[in-house]
């Protein structure tokens, strides 16, 4: 069956810049491997020589993180979306030294908790997520974020994210000042 699989800004080059694309597969690994068969090289960057999930590669099936159900063996089910999602580590490099750092607590209101807004965020602004800590339950999500960019583009983050309905508090001590 096919299904939609969601593809981050940085894989968007294996892809032909396709941000949503199709995959078939009865299984995440299936899924995994028909991306490969259809976009060349864009396993290698998902899987590792052992064939597990990388460390800083994050697969959301629903937006439920595939770690926490069966892993690569998940089943898959007509209408599933599959969200590769990169874990990005900050620090600036050579050339980006425009760019800041900034803390923000973010607090979800329960109708925004399932909704994948930190890939949101990458998809939609020039900026670099860190999550730092979150706690979520069914009536709350909390979240501790780091995010880098320049000022504009951070600024803009920020308004798009309270326009979203999430209650944005920066974190006093930021990295860069």
């Amino acid at each position: 069956m096919a299904i939609t699989v969601r593809i981050p800004q940085p894989l968007q080059k294996l892809t032909g810049g396709e941000a949503e694309v199709k995959a078939e597969g009865g299984t995440v690994l299936e899924i995994v491997a028909d991306l490969q068969a259809q976009f060349t090289g864009i396993g290698e960057r998902l899987l590792d020589e052992e064939g597990k999930i990388r460390r800083f590669v994050n697969l959301y099936l629903n937006d439920e993180d595939v770690r926490f159900l069966s892993g690569l063996e998940t089943k898959i089910k007509d209408g599933d979306t599959l969200s590769i999602v990169p874990a990005i580590a900050g620090g600036i490099e050579p050339g980006d030294e425009g760019n800041l750092k900034k803390k923000f607590y973010l607090t979800f209101p329960p109708e925004q908790i399932q909704r994948p807004i930190i890939w949101e965020l990458i998809q939609k602004h020039d900026v670099i997520p860190n999550i730092r800590t979150a706690s979520v339950s069914q009536e709350v999500g909390l979240i501790a974020v780091e995010i880098e960019g320049t000022a504009d583009a951070i600024a803009g983050a920020r308004c798009w994210l309270e326009e979203s309905g999430i209650t944005v508090e920066p974190v006093e001590k930021n990295v860069i000042e």
